[in-house]
């Protein structure tokens, strides 16, 4: 099975998905502690800015000091054995819609391809490591809707293609 998973169709840029590299990315989620709707109101964007503002004014106000963040062992290990996943959301803004796409077909290794409207598809989170290990068997990614994932339902899996169709 392939490692990779490819955003195409009625789009402006056909992007690659590498999830073995997501591991490093700042912005998985932790699916052992996520709750459903968490961060739904405020977007990457603007808690960025958010925290820049806040690290500014106390940089003013109190001076300037060194990082003193550093992780534990522990926490170090924890990472390595967490189930991981990342939204589908900042990849299909990345890969910019065609204004005719509403539609998102999602091509499967071993089954029907499923359709689902682009609305729903930006609110999916993809697995993407299961124990701190990627995810082979039926992989490289688990597809939740967040209603799936609350309800610890079955999960769309053996992706190989994400295709915005119109229809």
């Amino acid at each position: 099975m392939s490692d990779v998973i490819v955003i195409r169709g009625a789009v402006t840029y056909t992007i690659t998905l590498d999830p073995g590299v997501w591991i490093f990315d700042e912005r998985k989620i932790d699916l052992r502690t996520y709750q459903v709707g968490e961060n739904s109101d405020t977007t990457e964007p603007e808690k960025y800015l958010a925290g820049t503002g806040a690290q500014w004014d106390r940089d003013l106000r109190e001076g300037t000091q060194l990082p003193a963040e550093r992780r534990s062992l522990v926490e170090e290990r924890k990472v390595l054995e967490g189930d991981y996943g990342i939204k589908l959301a900042p990849f299909l803004d990345n890969a910019e819609p065609l204004p005719e796409a509403r539609f998102v077909r999602i091509h499967r290794k071993n089954g029907e391809p499923v359709t689902i409207p682009l609305a729903e598809a930006r609110e999916a989170i993809l697995q993407f490591a299961k124990a701190g290990k990627p995810i082979r068997e039926n992989g490289p990614v688990l597809f939740f809707l967040p209603e799936t994932l609350k309800s610890k339902g079955q999960p769309i899996d053996g992706i190989t293609a994400f295709e915005l169709v119109d229809g």
